[in-house]
Parts: C-alpha cells; sequence; structure tokens
C-alpha cells in the first residue's frame, strides 16, 4: 500500500470542479515581494548615476524593479509551487478578456476619479479642515525620454507587475483562506500602500486611500474572470486615461 501524505494545513485542498488553491500563504508571499524589492533596488542603483535627471532616474528605476520583481517572484513561484500557472489564471483565448478589461477599465476611470476621489478629498477635509489636492504620480517637466519611459512603464509594465503581485498571488492566497472580502480588501490596503508619493500627509492618505478602492474593484474583475489578464487589461485601461488626462492638462 502506498504511503498516504496528510494535506498540510497552509495548502488547502482544492473543491472538486474549482481552479485549485494557491499553496502559498499570503505572509510568504509580502515576504517574498519584499524580498525582491530590496534585491531590485541594489540593482538599479547605478542607473541614479547613470540617468539624468533625477525624475526621470525614478521612473528608469522602477520599471527595472518591477521587471526584476516579476522575474523572482516567477522563478519562486516555479521552484516551490509548480501550480501556480493554473491557480492564478491565464486564458486560453485572449480576446474576450481584452475586450473585457478595456471595458472595466473605461468604467473604473471615472467611477474612481469623480466617485471614489471626490468622496475621499471632501471626507478628508471635513477630517482636516483643509484642502485636500491628491498628488500626481507622473513628474512633470519631463524631457521626451522621460515621457516615452513614462507610458511604457505606466501603460504595460506596472499593469503587468502590478496585477501579477497584487491580484495573483497576494489576493489569491488570501481569498482561498479567508474569502473575497478579506483578500480584496487585504490586498487592496498593499496596493494601496506602493502608491506613496511624497506630498504633504494627508494628500498621499488621500491618494493611497483612492488606490485602495481601485485595487478592490480590480479584485472583483479577477474574481469574476477567473484570470489576471483581464485586470492588467483593466489596470493599462485605467493608466491609459490617467495619463491622458494630465498630459492634457499641463
Amino acid at each position: 500500500m502506498s504511503d498516504v501524505i496528510p494535506p498540510r494545513p497552509d495548502r488547502p485542498l482544492p473543491v472538486a470542479g474549482e481552479r485549485p488553491r494557491s499553496t502559498w500563504t499570503w505572509w510568504e508571499a509580502v515576504g517574498v515581494y519584499l524580498g525582491c524589492w530590496l534585491a531590485a533596488s541594489i540593482v538599479t542603483l547605478p542607473i541614479f548615476v547613470v540617468v539624468k535627471p533625477q525624475r526621470v532616474a525614478d521612473i528608469v528605476a522602477s520599471a527595472v524593479i518591477a521587471i526584476v520583481n516579476v522575474a523572482i517572484l516567477v522563478w519562486w513561484l516555479s521552484r516551490r509551487h509548480p501550480g501556480w500557472v493554473a491557480t492564478i489564471g491565464f486564458p486560453r483565448q485572449l480576446w474576450p478578456e481584452v475586450r473585457t478589461g478595456v471595458g472595466f477599465g473605461l468604467l473604473l476611470y471615472p467611477g474612481i476619479a469623480f466617485g471614489v476621489g471626490i468622496a475621499v478629498e471632501l471626507l478628508f477635509h471635513a477630517f482636516t479642515g483643509r484642502t485636500v489636492t491628491t498628488p500626481q504620480q507622473v513628474p512633470s517637466h519631463l524631457p521626451p525620454f522621460g515621457v516615452v519611459a513614462t507610458i511604457v512603464y505606466a501603460l504595460v509594465i506596472a499593469p503587468i507587475h502590478e496585477e501579477f503581485f497584487f491580484r495573483g498571488i497576494l489576493f489569491r492566497s488570501l481569498r482561498d483562506r479567508y474569502g473575497f472580502a478579506v483578500g480584496a480588501i487585504g490586498s487592496g490596503v498593499a496596493f494601496g500602500l506602493v502608491h506613496y508619493v511624497p506630498a504633504p500627509l494627508v494628500d498621499s492618505l488621500a491618494l493611497m486611500t483612492i488606490m485602495v478602492f481601485t485595487g478592490v474593484a480590480l479584485a472583483y474583475l479577477y474574481e469574476r474572470r477567473g484570470n489576471v489578464v483581464a485586470s492588467m487589461i483593466a489596470h493599462a485601461t485605467f493608466n491609459t486615461i490617467g495619463l491622458i488626462a494630465i498630459f492634457l492638462i499641463r
């Protein structure tokens, strides 16, 4: 008789008919992500010597950090969690996810910008008594190379990197163990924290709060579609509208 290996409590068995559940814990995922960020930050130090001005170097460094993070995360999942592709979810047909992601992103941006954003600013104003202005995430007066780097980072690199980790890895782990609400809020809070921009404290907190709601909405799309590509496309669409608005205003 073959030996029966009992299931580990931190690796729940999938329910029949469901997508395989995550075999990684949220604290393992966060630990690996922070390690990735530290390693990538060290790798990017020469960028600040070579690339000028600093605001352009910041964008290039952010892009390199994101790429290195994804590479290390894929390596970690492949070595430690071989069923990760099926767990995170990648579609067999791309077009339905592109269509859905674009449509969701087109609805998400005005909902966040003119709904959640205004409500958060009014709420913070009521508590602090001062005018709240969310800081822009794109530096002003960029040279042509900086503009191109910003576009590539915002429309391609950031959506892939952030959706892969915050929805595909972190949300997935929390959702499989504690349910959708905990997964969406937990990953949304983490998503908001990484969108800190140096500014007056209240303004920075307002931006991060808005991004928490954005992260929750993207988690809902990921849950509905069952794959990370749809949320990547929605994220890219959201950023596209935001960049167009920023460049038009300037």
